[in-house]
């Protein structure tokens, strides 16, 4: 397993000395390492060529099994762990906005109950979350649910039109935004997959909106909003409004989503995992 992490993090990180420190390893010894792999495997495994590492043909066609053994055994290291008694880690993958507002409530109230849990949080799109989910890299998913047909819907949420206060002042105050009006101004597309609810209504309307910016971190859009260059639209609570010197509104037609949960295979779930599968049911509503 150690061979085959390594290879992972040679690949992810582009580096074999940068890999070897995260390892706790000497470079030769990773070096080492992966010679003894592909030794055993009967094949090279890499090419490095212009300071870029890739896999050989063959590499490309068992790294998928290797990635998968590593994801099952790091399951299996959790379910020991949590029969030992020792605190066990719930993966979840989730896009930009969730994962800022209120994912991190949810948790807190969520160890109030489970004080043995820790969580890792990973970000992504409708596209790559799915993809963790089934193959072992995340336990538990919260996604776009209009481009997915699996998953329980646990929330709809209404975007809204945010706007920099200084912008704000040009419409009536508690008084939806027609897109139409918003055509003027610079947009800054929050990317959170590669559907976006808001570019569709845009479209549908006969209206292509004003881009300059595309980002795929809701605080970093909200920041961009704040220093004037631009509005966004996406979910905003009034919690999350009031940190920062913005304004919020409805907009027409009215612009809204989805969210799915998305959960591994219950069998390879950890307990604590499906607790938390179970307590997201239970306060959907609350969300």
């Amino acid at each position: 397993m150690n061979k085959f992490l390594a290879l992972k993090i040679i690949l992810e990180q582009q580096n074999i000395t940068k890999a070897a420190k995260i390892l706790g390893y000497t470079q030769p010894a990773v070096t080492q390492m992966i010679a003894s792999l592909e030794n055993d495997l009967g094949f090279p495994l890499l090419i490095k060529k212009h300071r870029q590492i890739s896999l050989t043909p063959e590499g490309e066609r068992i790294f998928p099994f290797i990635n998968q053994l590593l994801n099952d055994y790091q399951a299996l290291e959790e379910q020991k762990q949590e029969i030992q008694g020792e605190s066990t880690v719930i993966k979840i993958a989730t896009i930009p906005s969730i994962s800022q507002q209120w994912l991190p409530k949810l948790i807190a109230n969520f160890q109030k109950q489970f004080e043995n849990i820790e969580f890792a949080i990973i970000q992504g799109d409708g596209t790559s979350i799915p993809n963790w989910i089934e193959n072992g890299e995340a336990d538990i998913g919260f996604v776009n649910g209009d481009v997915t047909e699996n998953g329980l819907v646990i929330q709809h949420q209404v975007l809204k039109a945010i706007l920099p206060l200084q912008l704000a002042q040009n419409f009536p105050e508690n008084q939806p935004i027609p897109l139409a009006d918003l055509t003027n101004y610079d947009y800054i597309l929050l990317e959170e997959g590669l559907f976006s609810e808001s570019v569709s209504e845009f479209q549908k309307i006969g209206i292509e909106p004003k881009m300059k910016l595309r980002l795929h971190d809701s605080f970093s859009t909200i920041l961009m909003v704040e220093q004037g260059l631009g509005y966004s639209i996406m979910p905003m609570d009034e919690e999350t409004e009031s940190l920062y010197q913005i304004k919020s509104f409805d907009t027409v037609p009215t612009i809204s989503r989805s969210i799915s949960l998305l959960q591994k295979n219950d069998g390879l779930l950890t307990n604590g995992a499906k607790n938390f599968v179970k307590f997201v049911q239970t306060h959907r509503k609350a969300l």
